[in-house]
């Protein structure tokens, strides 16, 4: 679903839920004019979309499976072809299931390091066309703690943090000489309903990330603590 809106740029949020997804569709689209926003429940983005379009907020929701890469890139490309010149892409999305290593299963291991390593990959794959056709953007990636600090108690997520880390590292090698920044936040710490982790707070700072012009220094991850 869509408002009609006349709007000069947009934004994707993968993985936009109530908290920091949400907040960073607010903010990227409050600033850019347009966002859409993807998940894998309809049902969970049709509240969000209404508080957009009320807030005057031009806002599509569109559901994928971030395991389903295929699938994930299709609703991307969809996303794309309906807004104006997409200038960001945020991929928020994660998977997180606690378990210690003996205990976490090979496959249940290989199947969060396609959600939280693979997936970012592909749908930055997905935009990077349209964001040098377009004179440049971003690619944030949502990254945590874990990366630095690994928890055993979350052993697949950890592995996925880092991953998703050094992979953010290469990436932006590959995509800087297209005007394309790409950047990983690495959040280290838990997101509260005030202080420096509120969502709103935190979604600032991938925003002035995005804004800050192209001549400044923009290492290829952003601690967020």
């Amino acid at each position: 679903m869509s408002t009609a809106h006349s709007t000069k740029y947009s934004a994707i949020v993968v993985g936009a839920g109530p908290g920091l997804g949400f907040a960073l569709a607010r903010r990227f689209g409050r600033e850019l004019g347009e966002v859409a926003l993807i998940a894998r429940s309809a049902d969970r983005l049709v509240p969000l979309v209404r508080e957009l379009q009320e807030l005057g907020i031009a806002a599509h929701a569109l559901t994928a499976d971030a395991a389903d890469l295929d699938g994930l890139r299709g609703t991307i490309e969809r996303a794309v072809a309906v807004m104006p010149p997409l200038k960001a892409l945020i991929y928020n999305a994660a998977a997180i299931q606690p378990a210690r290593p003996l205990a976490l299963a090979p496959k249940v291991l290989a199947a969060e390091l396609v959600v939280d390593v693979a997936a970012p990959l592909a749908a930055a794959q997905a935009v990077a066309p349209a964001l040098e056709a377009n004179g440049g953007g971003s690619v944030l990636f949502t990254g945590g703690g874990f990366a630095l600090y690994p928890n055993p108690e979350m052993a697949a997520l950890s592995a996925g943090k880092a991953a998703l880390r050094n992979l953010t590292a290469t990436l932006a090698q590959d995509l800087a000489p297209k005007n394309i920044d790409v950047a990983i936040v690495t959040i280290c710490g838990y997101l509260a309903e005030e202080g420096r982790f509120a969502p709103d707070t935190v979604a600032k700072a991938y925003w002035d990330r995005h804004a800050a012009p192209a001549d400044a220094e923009r290492p290829f991850e952003l601690t967020y603590a």
